[in-house]
């Protein structure tokens, strides 16, 4: 971002030097007048210059509790975990009412 600023920073800064010791203003105001309103004009010359845009809408990235329970689906969690049968009800052990 400097490289963009100071060489027109430099350049209006000389132009405004000038303008301001004709304009009858004394030589230490004319410069630093001069150099003020030199790095306004670079910084906006700068800006003008860069390209950009709205910046791109945040994504949701899941966090740690999400991605357990994508882990932890019920239908993956019986077939990885087998011994999670044992306590599952089953219905044919009693097919009709006691």
């Amino acid at each position: 971002m400097t490289d963009k600023i100071f060489p027109v920073a430099l350049k209006l800064w000389l132009v405004f030097l000038l303008a301001f010791l004709l304009l009858g203003y004394e030589i230490v105001p004319s410069i630093i007048f001069g150099a003020i309103a030199g790095l306004a004009g670079g910084t906006v010359s700068a800006w003008w210059q860069t390209p950009g845009g709205e910046p791109a809408p945040p994504t949701m990235e899941p966090n740690a509790l999400n991605k357990l329970g994508e882990k932890l689906n019920p239908g993956q969690v019986q077939n990885r975990l087998p011994f999670l049968k044992l306590f599952t009800r089953r219905d044919r052990r009693y097919p009709g009412p006691r």
